[in-house]
């Protein structure tokens, strides 16, 4: 049999091997060059983001710096037991006054501006610490005791603490993201940080007399004072803080914490994260 005979079957089997090979190859739909609306196959298959098969969806990289604008809030004191240390107050047998000693205290209301990755912020703040300390008598702890010889002090009208400083905290996720779809996190956050603050307003000053009037009447004589407390301007605002950090959705945030800042401290800011 000659070869040329063959020729013909050869070419059959050929092209008949080739159109299964058409009709076998994987559709277009399975090219990993094609490019996926989002839509899918199946009207009834939940939508995708686009294109995510070859660029990851718009999530926030855990690796990203994030930022935030917050309003804060805190009410500042430092406590009774504190001050028993140098100053004598009602509960002592030596006290000479009707009302009790004054409670230092206040309101700091601020403005922060927060540099934060996913455990680690970067807290800058300025804000006004508005006092609440009333007038009132104040008699130092003296030996031998003289209940009588203690100045009357009063502050004057806006006198408070202006004060800016920066904190770092380090946060532990307590809620992640992907535990509620992205709706909310909760982690806790503690830190610590230095400031400034400077004095404004004065405290007017009144004394015992020589003729042993006490600082309390001829305050309340209506008398003159005698000068203005010195006490120092400026003063350093040392923060040790704890607390917690909430996010809803991917905007807002709300820290809770509480500490020392200089004085003690609890309060919350408040903000937008971009």
């Amino acid at each position: 049999m000659r070869i040329y005979r063959l020729l013909p079957v050869v070419s059959s089997l050929l092209l008949g091997h080739g159109v299964a090979w058409a009709q076998e190859a994987p559709d277009a739909d399975a090219s990993p060059n094609r490019l996926d609306d989002g839509y899918g196959g199946d009207p009834t298959e939940a939508l995708g983001f686009a294109f995510e098969r070859i660029t990851p969806s718009p999530e926030r990289s855990d690796k990203a710096l994030a930022n935030e604008v917050n309003l804060r809030i805190r009410g500042v004191t430092v406590p009774r037991f504190v001050l028993d240390n140098w100053f004598v107050d009602d509960d002592s047998p030596d006290w000479a006054f009707v009302d009790s000693r004054p409670q230092i205290g206040g309101v700091a209301m601020g403005l922060e501006y927060v540099i934060q990755t996913p455990h680690d912020s970067g807290i800058f703040y300025v804000e006004y610490v508005d006092s609440l300390m009333g007038g009132g008598y104040w008699d130092d702890i003296d030996s031998p005791t003289d209940s009588l010889d203690g100045d009357y002090i009063n502050p004057s009208a806006g006198t408070g603490l202006i004060g800016a400083g920066v904190d770092y905290a380090y946060e532990a996720p307590l809620v992640k993201r992907e535990e509620t779809g992205g709706r909310f996190t909760m982690g806790f956050i503690v830190g610590g940080g230095l400031g400034v603050g400077v004095l404004v307003g004065q405290l007017d000053q009144w004394g015992p007399d020589t003729l042993g009037n006490p600082s309390y009447k001829r305050f309340a004589d209506g008398e003159a004072p005698d000068n203005t407390r010195r006490i120092p301007r400026v003063w350093p605002l040392v923060d040790v803080n704890a607390g917690f950090r909430f996010r809803f959705g991917e905007r807002f945030v709300l820290r809770t914490e509480g500490g020392l800042h200089t004085a003690l401290f609890a309060g919350a800011s408040a903000g937008v994260t971009f």
